[in-house]
């Protein structure tokens, strides 16, 4: 029996270390402020805010995300709520009006309507900032498009020609006083607000690969900064993604964004960090349901199918009387 248990104790020893080579031990830090359901829950920046977003909204979480479309320089970011000069943000391109401090998706054929939308959008983000619990902002490249005209750095570049703009790789120095400025605002509005900060895992391959990287740095050199002098806080989505997953496998085709098996991963770190285990099991049973809610039926006439129907909706309204506080 000694050789068996020797050989056991040597496979298990073996296949310790294949763990050890396969997956960094990372476990992010548990955050002593909770997302509870009934939260308001704010987020702003990069398409990895609007896939996290994503997955709060399927769990039941009341959540507004990139009402000006994705964004990703800090100082655009920062930009939704500091800048008031929105009359001078509005460009046209053909027969059509579009705003530096929006994405492509914000535009108009008439500048007066445009301009009335954007003052709604930044009226509506500020009273959602000041009514949530929590605000998540991630920061996607440190390389700025600056115009002249609009005298700070674009959203999106709306495909204007190159001469329009001066691109720069900006200084954490700089990125730093436009977010203490922009941090004191939101502080004004709403002093007990929870910020987390986070560095997009995406990653920007147009730059190059050299220059995404220095990018990335200034950024998380920049939400070191930002959480280390004031109440903010960080979580690391970049870093679990880059040094855990850390294999082409979890990115999509372009193998430039993760794919859904990465996000999802990284969702349910975020779960772990932000919710208490009651939360995460509401929010799991709201996923179960939803996914039911979803199925397609074959043969929507048969007895059966009217059934599952039935016994699906009861379901539903029993769950959501039971949980008031899920928006579904």
């Amino acid at each position: 029996m000694g050789g068996v248990e020797r050989t056991l104790r040597l496979h298990y020893k073996f296949t310790e270390q294949l763990k050890m080579k396969f997956q960094l031990d990372f476990n992010p830090e548990i955050s002593p402020e909770k997302i509870q359901l009934g939260d308001k829950i704010t987020l702003l920046g990069s398409c990895f805010s609007d896939e996290i977003a994503l997955r709060l909204r399927r769990s039941g979480f009341e959540v507004l995300a990139n009402p000006f479309g994705t964004i990703f320089h800090p100082t655009a970011i920062a930009n939704l709520l500091l800048n008031t000069d929105i009359e001078n943000s509005i460009i046209q391109r053909d027969d059509l009006f579009f705003s530096w401090m929006a994405s492509g998706t914000i535009y108009s054929t008439n500048p007066e309507l445009l301009k009335n939308k954007l003052i709604d959008l930044q009226k509506n983000l500020i009273e959602y900032v000041r009514s949530s619990k929590f605000l998540f902002i991630t920061f996607g490249t440190a390389y700025a498009y600056e115009n002249e005209s609009f005298g700070s750095v674009v959203a999106n570049c709306h495909k204007m020609p190159n001469t329009n703009f001066f691109k720069v790789l900006s200084s954490v120095h700089e990125m730093h006083q436009d977010w203490n400025l922009c941090l004191e605002k939101i502080y004004a509005l709403n002093p007990a607000i929870q910020i987390i900060f986070t560095v997009s895992p995406v990653r920007h391959i147009k730059d190059g690969i050299i220059q995404n990287n220095q990018s990335k740095a200034r950024l998380i050199e920049l939400t070191n900064r930002l959480s280390e002098m004031t109440p903010a806080s960080y979580f690391p989505s970049y870093e679990i993604l880059i040094d855990v997953l850390r294999d082409y496998r979890f990115y999509k085709d372009d193998l430039v964004h993760p794919n859904n098996q990465a996000v999802d991963y990284i969702y349910k770190q975020f779960e772990k960090v932000f919710m208490d285990e009651q939360t995460q099991q509401v929010t799991e049973q709201v996923r179960r349901l939803k996914s039911n809610e979803s199925h397609k039926i074959l043969y929507p006439e048969s007895i059966k199918s009217t059934e599952f129907e039935t016994v699906k909706n009861q379901k539903i309204r029993k769950f959501l009387k039971n949980n008031p506080k899920v928006i579904w």
